[in-house]
């Protein structure tokens, strides 16, 4: 009898912990903690709001404080860390399907976008080699308007005013489209990126309005063009083993505290998408949009990447997704 006392202690010990655990959620991202300005925010927010009144408990770490990009990977994969909004290229080095959202000038519009993810053949081809890590990739946060080309020279409205720009570029993919623009650019980690532009090692880089204004590179970028290159944004993942130890009833709460992140983040998109033009204007910024048909030339220009970026069954796969919403 003493024995099995001992087990039964141990036992609802046990359960104590796992119940403990199951409550608490870290959901980690890279912006400032700032719903006004951060799609990030805005979704962790609206996450932890709809799971008020539940047994759960979200506390948000803004700003990388749960480490860098792979760092964060990893505490998703060992459960340590619950939910992380991840930059697209962390997430599609586990599973190189992904890079299609990056394919330049594929998409039409951010609607476009959230039409073609909802495919399921498509998700389940993308979250195979996450899954067998331990993480599910459960939707895509936009995190500003599409990436556009912002400089510190010179107005750039036509595919001839890239030609003497250098800019920095996140990833080799990157590095690509910029040199199919007929431009060239050098990889630069983030943090350097200020520094590098201002000393001349780069001219500026391709991203939404929303990193410059948030970098607080407005002073010296300050010239944009709304390009819309391809969408600018980052992969909610979760991980898959705390999520599958939890119960049905709390599935359904994390599933609905989901889908309130979703909304509210495509509610602040809304909201961005109308009004930062006026924000970078009174930031100073020049915004000159391109040339009739200087988007057509850019993408005529940038589709060959589309064949070296994904293999051909990732493309088709793609392009049946695009092709079943239009």
């Amino acid at each position: 009898m003493k024995a099995v006392s001992i087990l039964a202690v141990s036992a609802l010990t046990l359960s104590i912990a796992v119940a403990a655990q199951a409550a608490d959620i870290k959901i980690a991202f890279n912006s400032v903690d700032d719903p006004a300005s951060s799609g990030e925010a805005t979704f962790a927010h609206a996450f932890a709001d709809a799971l008020e009144g539940t047994d759960f408990k979200v506390d948000l770490y803004p700003s990388e404080t749960l480490g860098k990009e792979k760092e964060r990977l990893d505490q998703v994969s060992t459960g340590l860390l619950e939910i992380n909004l991840s930059a697209i290229s962390t997430a599609y080095a586990v599973s190189p399907a992904l890079k299609g959202i990056t394919l330049p000038f594929y998409f039409d519009s951010n609607a476009q976008l959230d039409a073609i993810v909802a495919q399921g053949p498509l998700m389940e081809t993308i979250n195979a080699p996450l899954l067998a890590m331990g993480v599910n990739m459960v939707g895509i946060n936009f995190i500003g308007t599409p990436m556009g080309i912002h400089n510190a020279k010179k107005d750039v409205a036509t595919v001839a005013d890239l030609a003497d720009l250098r800019f920095r570029a996140l990833n080799p993919e990157q590095l690509d489209l910029m040199e199919a623009l007929g431009s060239n650019g050098t990889i630069i980690a983030w943090a350097e990126v200020a520094n590098a532009i201002q000393t001349g090692v780069a001219d500026g880089y391709f991203n939404p309005p929303s990193s410059a204004i948030r970098g607080g590179h407005t002073g010296f970028l300050t010239h944009y063009t709304p390009a819309d290159l391809f969408p600018s944004t980052r992969a909610i993942l979760m991980s898959d083993d705390w999520y599958n130890g939890l119960s049905d009833d709390e599935k359904s709460q994390i599933d609905e505290a989901i889908k309130a992140g979703l909304d509210a983040n495509r509610a602040w998109l809304a909201d961005w998408t109308t009004g930062v033009a006026a924000v970078q204007t009174e930031l100073g910024v020049t915004i000159t949009p391109l040339a009739a048909g200087e988007r057509d030339k850019m993408k005529a220009l940038a589709e060959p990447l589309w064949a070296t970026t994904l293999t051909a069954d990732q493309l088709a796969l793609w392009q049946d997704a695009k092709a079943s919403v239009e």
